[in-house]
């Protein structure tokens, strides 16, 4: 079974087989309460199954900052203390599989608010191996007035679809996605400089 994280936006956490099919699945989504409410989910949906673990899928963003970490610290650290890999998926994917079982054609363009009067935006227009939606090239931020005009598909990350994508790819013989977080931009709050001391 694949145990799955998502903290892109709400926090969520889901058990699914080698099938993707979803065995248990839990999520909060208040969009500020990662770091508090990770660790019940995870307990949740690793009740009765941790032992059946065979890899730890989670999203790697376009996301805020804080929520990635909480998100992918989690998850790396259920990998190593189960003993079994780490398979990264671009949160988008999970959006733009979502939009297409509900009818969707390719292409689209998943959406997400990033603050800042600007959006986090892929594009996906063809499938992959796994007969999933690819998409074409990294993921952006910047105004959504300078989005392709392409239909658009949005809405909260399931991390069970995170999960099932992750199984449907390792199924197909597909290389996981790179472990890098997609902050896309810096986090809002930095370090002030160190005040230099006249001598």
């Amino acid at each position: 079974m694949i145990l799955a994280v998502d903290t892109s936006g709400a926090t969520g956490a889901a058990l699914v087989d080698e099938r993707g099919e979803v065995v248990a699945v839990e999520r909060s989504d208040d969009p500020r309460g990662h770091a508090e409410a990770i660790g019940p989910l995870l307990d949740a949906v690793l009740a009765a199954h941790a032992a059946e673990v065979t890899a730890v899928a989670y999203g790697v963003g376009p996301g805020p900052f804080t929520g990635l970490r909480v998100g992918m610290a989690a998850a790396r650290t259920a990998a190593l203390v189960l003993g079994v890999p780490e398979l990264p998926v671009l949160s988008h994917d999970a959006i733009a599989v979502a939009a297409v079982q509900d009818g969707a054609a390719l292409p689209l363009l998943v959406v997400a608010d990033a603050k800042r009067r600007e959006v986090y935006s892929t594009v996906y227009r063809e499938l992959d191996a796994a007969g999933l939606p690819q998409r074409d090239g990294e993921p952006q931020v910047g105004s959504a007035d300078a989005l392709p005009d392409l239909p658009r598909a949005s809405g909260l990350v399931d991390a069970a679809l995170i999960g099932r994508i992750a199984a449907l790819r390792r199924t197909a013989g597909m290389e996981p996605e790179a472990p890098t977080a997609r902050y896309l931009r810096s986090p809002d709050v930095t370090l002030s400089a160190p005040k230099r001391v006249a001598s």
